[in-house]
């Protein structure tokens, strides 16, 4: 509260020295006019905070030989992009250490001897296949097995047969209201009536034998299975488990010995071409080639700087913000980077905000990662860049004259004139001063007409009874 309050009155001070000036400019003018009037004005402003930081890459990294030799190939230059394992560079094996020839020939049998288990695979993938046919077999017979207690057909099917066995009893019904229609005529061949009495009859008989077939069929398939097929299904089930286990045990027996054989065949290979790498520098990640120090010919030792192999895929800058503005810093705020040294203009975003700070000369700073939208080949590792991070909306900011302002024992205001000619006190707060404006903040809007200080200052010189006014009342202020 103690700095803030010294701040405060250090502005205070420059705006007297400030008013002292303009009002000894404007004497003579004062005495000539009665009342000078100003405007209040407004800015649209974007909060930012301003911080520099050198440029650096996703990663950097200088790359040594691992054995000594002669340098036999290089295959890259500066600029040139390469890809993670590539090789590029590497040493004659006839200058190499004995460890590493040997392990050039260790790498071939061990090789061979990999080939031979992964061959041996033929056996494995045969008990693999008998085990997943023995899965299927299993899968099907148990579905069976525990469906034996259930209807034999699924529940669509004997909804249909319902359906089947009702129409066929509405059949029955028609058939014999239409047999009863003849119930009087006569049962003789010889008379003309008997032949239409049987044909109906004929047709009950028909749609009787119907009815039977249709309740034969659904009885038949909404009934569990009988015994002799439920005891078959059982026996399915309890020979499907038994070949299931046998194939996995047998398939387990060989993935096991073919397994641990492949393992150590394969541990042998890596052993063996790690030690051979040695002759060779590989690319450890995709990326450009930034420097080769080796050249063709040149005699290296183990640790020799062989290049620097730069990721430039994302490029990012670390830079400090005080403790009074990292509040308002958040991640995924707009970032405009300048590098005025390479005349290059850049936009990034804010990635990264480190929660611990660091203290320094009694200023506690946090280091804030802003990542930039583009790599731009122009842009060169290390290279200085001041970053502007936009941590607001833009907004409308009030401007007053500087001799408008005045202080009493309240503090800060303006005198404002209203439409009528009259005036009124109104109470302000003022931060920047720039081009005989001051930003402030209170009850006031654009256009307002104010009274300046020099009318204010004349009056003061004949009159000491106002309770303040402009310098000399700041003045009074402040003692």
């Amino acid at each position: 509260m103690r700095h803030r309050a010294h701040k405060r009155i250090f502005r205070l001070i420059g705006l007297i020295l400030l008013m002292a000036v303009i009002t000894g400019c404007t004497t003579a003018k004062s005495s000539s006019d009665n009342t000078l009037s100003g405007y209040v004005t407004s800015q649209t402003i974007t909060d930012t905070v301003e911080s520099s930081g050198a440029v650096s890459a996703k990663q950097i990294a200088t790359l040594n030989w691992s054995t000594s030799g002669k340098v036999l190939d290089v295959n890259v230059q500066s600029s040139d992009v390469v890809t993670s394992g590539e090789e590029l560079m590497k040493l004659d094996s006839t200058s190499a250490p004995t460890k590493v020839l040997e392990a050039i020939s260790t790498l071939v049998t061990a090789k061979q001897t990999l080939e031979d288990a992964q061959v041996s695979k033929t056996t494995l993938a045969q008990a693999e296949q008998a085990l997943v046919d023995a899965q299927k077999t299993y899968q099907d017979a148990r579905e069976q097995y525990l469906m034996k207690d259930d209807p034999i057909a699924p529940e669509d099917f004997t909804a249909s047969l319902k359906l089947a066995y009702i129409n066929a009893q509405k059949a029955t019904e028609r058939a014999l209201r239409a047999y009863n229609q003849y119930g009087d005529n006569v049962e003789s061949p010889h008379d003309p009536s008997y032949y239409p009495k049987f044909a109906a009859y004929a047709a009950l008989c028909q749609a009787r034998i119907n009815e039977a077939d249709a309740l034969t069929r659904l009885t038949h398939f909404t009934n569990p299975l009988t015994k002799v097929l439920a005891d078959k299904v059982v026996g399915e089930y309890n020979l499907a488990k038994a070949q299931l286990d046998e194939a996995q045990r047998t398939y387990d027996e060989i993935n096991a010995g073919n397994v641990n054989a492949i393992k150590s065949a394969q541990a042998a290979v890596d052993a063996a071409q790690t030690t051979v790498n040695q002759l060779s520098v590989i690319a450890p990640f995709d990326g450009e080639v930034a420097v080769v120090y080796s050249q063709p010919g040149d005699i290296v030792s183990s640790g020799t700087e062989a290049l620097v192999l730069v990721d430039r895929s994302t490029l990012y800058i670390d830079v400090l913000v005080d403790e009074e503005s990292i509040a308002k810093v958040k991640v995924g705020d707009s970032v405009e980077v300048a590098f005025s040294a390479l005349d290059v203009k850049i936009t990034g975003k804010v990635t990264f905000i480190d929660p611990i700070g660091v203290a320094s000369s009694n200023v506690v700073n946090y280091t804030v990662r802003i990542t930039l939208d583009d790599n731009d080949p122009q842009i060169l590792i290390g290279a200085t860049a001041t970053a502007v991070i936009t941590t607001g909306k833009p907004h409308e900011v009030l401007y007053v004259p500087l001799s408008a302002v005045l202080v009493d024992n309240q503090g800060e205001y303006v005198t404002r004139i209203k439409e009528d000619g009259s005036t009124e006190r109104v109470s302000i707060v003022t931060s920047n001063i720039a081009n005989g404006k001051v930003e402030v903040t209170g009850d006031l809007n654009k256009g307002d007409m104010l009274q300046l200080a020099e009318t204010t200052t004349s009056t003061n010189s004949t009159s000491n009874s106002n309770n303040g006014g402009g310098l000399f009342g700041m003045g009074r202020f402040l003692r």
